[in-house]
């Protein structure tokens, strides 16, 4: 509904997509890479306000798997909009209700079993102040006092209804820091009233991810090859018990289910670039599949389509 009641302006930008290819080199400008978990009316949005010491960023999202590098050293803070959502980050809940804090250099793993609003508000050079971030280069979600949560996130969403309304407020100066402080004391009282995981369960959450980016290198690099559950364990030096646990904690499916998925989004970015020199055949071994049945199979029920016509599409000849 929020989008619904928007209309870009000149303090307001709102890009809509309903085409997973449309939206990816957006996505990558962003050092974010998805994979999908269902493709059946996708849709995604983006809405960007900037203020004079921060930039809040509101996106409707799909349900996916998606990696994202932030760099972002004076601080990121991320909160739903809605109570209705079920995400996790680096293999961490931070469902009903959450919101994560973080400065530095960070890459993060999230899940979305299903689609969710959320906010992203990164701060400025001007705003380092503020003490919201104990340590760089570490992720910590925080379960705020529900008030406060409600505060901010009205706060949010009131400022792209300005910026959409009435622009002229968020480009005169004065009226724009007048917004932004109003802002950011919501932003002050929801950390001062959060709490933070336990320790163990952070410390968990850093070996998991270690682990699944160890699977992500070996996959990238035997991408050709059938990788077995338990030659990959032995490669991470680990237990495939281990392994599955870690990959279900990240990534939120098992570790055969992940696998596939990977592969199958690597045979289409092939498949829509449109090569001459590819084959629907040649795609599926390069990138794992041997049994031809089986991809078949398995790529229709993901992309609800043939891979033939995948490739025929990116040809211009479908």
């Amino acid at each position: 509904m929020l989008f619904q009641n928007l209309s870009p302006s000149e303090a307001l930008s709102i890009v809509q997509f309903s085409d997973i290819d449309a939206f990816r080199p957006v996505e990558f400008v962003a050092d974010a890479r998805s994979i999908p978990l269902n493709l059946a009316n996708f849709h995604t949005a983006r809405a960007m306000v900037q203020l004079p010491g921060c930039q809040i960023t509101v996106l409707t999202s799909f349900p996916r798997i998606v990696d994202v590098s932030y760099r972002a050293p004076h601080g990121v803070v991320i909160f739903q909009l809605e109570d209705d959502y079920e995400v996790s980050a680096n293999g961490m809940s931070v469902n009903r209700p959450a919101f994560i804090g973080m400065r530095g250099n960070l890459d993060l793993q999230f899940v979305e079993p299903r689609g969710s609003l959320h906010a992203i508000v990164t701060l400025g050079t001007g705003l380092q102040d503020r003490e919201w971030f104990d340590t760089p280069d570490e992720l910590c979600p925080f379960t705020p006092d529900p008030d406060a949560l409600a505060t901010v996130r009205s706060i949010t969403t009131g400022i792209l209804q300005t910026a959409s309304a009435r622009p002229d407020l968020l480009q005169e100066p004065r009226s724009a820091l007048a917004i932004q402080e109003g802002l950011l004391l919501a932003i002050d009282e929801m950390f001062r009233g959060g709490r933070t995981p336990e320790l163990a369960g952070r410390l968990a959450s850093r070996s998991y991810c270690r682990l699944v980016r160890r699977v992500d290198e070996y996959v990238a690099f035997h991408a050709a090859s059938a990788i077995y559950s338990a030659a990959l364990a032995e490669q991470c030096g680990v237990s495939v018990r281990t392994l599955g646990t870690a990959v279900a904690s990240v990534r939120g499916m098992s570790l055969h289910r992940y696998l596939r998925l990977k592969q199958l989004w690597s045979a289409r970015a092939q498949l829509v670039k449109g090569s001459d020199a590819i084959t629907v055949t040649s795609c599926a071994r390069a990138n794992g599949f041997h049994h031809m049945g089986e991809f078949a199979r398995l790529y229709r029920a993901t992309f609800h389509e043939t891979a033939s016509r995948t490739l025929a599409r990116a040809r211009g000849a479908d």
